[in-house]
């Protein structure tokens, strides 16, 4: 059996059920065959079942053409290969069009050396980051180069994002971005884990890079333009449907196993995959591009006192180091700082908890370091309700729970269109904000998210009540946190509770009960003059 994890969900590999079975000539034929003495009439009507049953047959092994417009044959395009002459000519949906067209070719733009496809939605706050790069390279190369950004979304999805984006409107971009809209052909024909992508095809139809926003420069196009075989940004996403080092061995040889751990790579997706593979007879696990705290989130989640997801909380991490504010220096220099790949090849009859067991040990081999789930004494700030005619509900049920922060909104209404956009404040509104927010889960919105850095949040009210919560202009500030949440009948106090806590231990780590700080990245020791004090 095949398992698939990606994003964190295992998705079943679908299989032919057995009973399925195709009605053939031939099975056909014997069946006429032991009925040939029956009377004309019904040898007639048999006739004619044959004949429909043959047509059927013919239909079902014919091989159909995917659900592509206008006939088009949809296949995963490759850096070298040539589009289909029909996708010139096919008509697309667009908004923003510089002259108020309501639809687009791609043989529009035949005329320049290249056109580049962007898929992006508005939900993914780096495709949206990506813009202004990819119009400076436009603006740079206007008689040669086209962008043309391609999203699955609708007409309105788009047509709000550029009226109310602020990331459109302070870069310059609100009177001249433009998109391709309710594409369901384009994206088929170029196979990619995620998103932002972009698709670099020439004026012969030919495709010359599948890459990221980033890896497209200046440099990079003038020398596609320059040189028709040149590949300058090639596809750097490591395929993971096979070993990555499948290739070093003969076919015939099934029982090598190996595992390993990469640094970080651009171009890898994070999907995570654990498959068996029944013909090579191993297991094949692959944690891709991943930072310490979730590798190790993935290899003990059969440990002791293991929770999903605890790893990621900043709050409920202790990282025991020895000199953690080098490693924090480093975290806040480099993003992809402490990320890596993790693949393993085992054998076929290991269970699944061996494999993660393996995983782990190769983690603190390999790292220099010992992940566990331990429990620990540790500061809390605690919800709970002091006036039960408080705290009031919403005034704006009506609308979907909004969270403001810095005068900024990340919600336009619609379950897709999360972008930045300014709020509306009136001179008494604040400036961080929550607005039609279940009290229960207040909590996950600081724990889980980065606007602050504060003591795991817990709600011990038992309401369920929608309300608007006005917040202080710093939102690490405990003690104007704890104003803004009486002001809602509400006290929020900070006390020592027994949690569960992803521990990260450096090998040699020596406690000399020093206090703890939390930072952005989990608590650490106090060291030198900020332990004296």
């Amino acid at each position: 059996m095949n398992n698939f994890y990606k994003a964190g969900r295992e998705l079943p590999i679908t299989k032919k059920h057995p009973s399925s079975k195709q009605i053939t000539s031939k099975s056909f034929i014997t069946l006429f065959d032991k009925v040939v003495n029956i009377p004309v009439l019904q040898i007639a009507l048999l006739v004619i079942l044959f004949v429909l049953v043959s047509m059927f047959s013919l239909s079902a092994q014919t091989p159909r053409k995917d659900s592509g417009a206008d006939g088009l044959l949809i296949k995963h395009l490759k850096i070298g290969d040539t589009i289909p002459q029909a996708l010139w000519d096919l008509k697309l949906d667009v908004v923003g069009h510089s002259v108020g067209a309501k639809q687009l070719t791609l043989r529009d733009y035949r005329n320049k050396k290249l056109i580049v496809l962007d898929f992006w939605a508005t939900w993914c706050s780096s495709c949206i980051a990506a813009f202004p790069g990819l119009y400076k390279l436009q603006d740079e190369m206007e008689s040669q180069v086209k962008v043309l950004s391609v999203t699955y979304q609708d007409r309105a999805a788009i047509e709000k994002f550029i009226g109310k984006s602020e990331f459109i409107q302070s870069n310059g971009l609100a009177n001249r971005f433009s998109s391709i809209v309710n594409d369901k052909v384009l994206t088929k024909f170029f196979e990619k884990d995620a998103i932002p992508f972009v698709v670099c095809i020439d004026n012969n139809g030919v495709v010359r890079a599948l890459a990221m926003p980033s890896e497209l420069n200046a440099l990079a196009v003038k020398q596609m333009i320059k040189d028709r075989n040149a590949v300058p940004v090639a596809a750097k996403v490591l395929a993971f449907d096979q070993p990555l080092l499948q290739p070093y061995y003969d076919n015939k040889i099934h029982n090598y196993y190996y595992s390993t751990l990469l640094p970080y790579g651009q171009g890898i997706s994070q999907a995570s995959s654990f498959e068996v593979d029944s013909t090579g007879q191993f297991k094949h696990l692959v944690v891709p591009n991943l930072n310490v705290f979730m590798q190790y989130g993935v290899a003990l989640q059969n440990a002791e006192n293991y929770i999903a997801g605890l790893s990621k909380i900043r709050s409920r991490r202790i990282l025991e180091m020895n000199t953690p504010d080098s490693i924090i220096d480093r975290l806040e220099e480099d993003r992809n700082f402490w990320k890596y790949t993790y693949e393993s090849v085992s054998p076929i009859l290991w269970n699944d908890n061996t494999v993660y067991k393996k995983m782990e040990s190769d983690l603190n081999f390999y790292l220099g370091m010992k992940g566990s789930y331990q429990l620990r004494d540790v500061e809390c700030l605690v919800i709970r309700c002091t006036d039960r005619k408080k705290p009031n509900q919403s005034k704006k049920l009506a609308k979907v729970p909004t969270v403001i922060l810095n005068g900024l909104v990340e919600n336009d209404g619609s379950s897709d269109g999360k972008f930045l956009q300014k709020a509306q404040l009136g001179n008494d509104k604040a400036k961080n904000a929550f607005i039609g927010i279940e009290i229960k889960n207040i909590p996950n919105l600081f724990n889980l998210r980065s606007f602050s850095v504060l003591p795991f949040m817990i709600d011990e009210t038992g309401l369920d009540e929608r309300i608007d919560l006005s917040l202080p202009d710093n939102l690490s500030d405990i003690d104007q946190l704890k104003q803004a949440f009486v002001a809602q009948g509400l006290t929020l106090s900070l006390e020592r509770r027994k949690m569960i806590m992803f521990v990260l231990t450096q090998d040699g780590f020596k406690d000399n009960g020093n206090a703890m700080k939390l930072t952005r990245y989990g608590y650490v020791a106090m060291r030198g003059e900020e332990a004296v004090r």
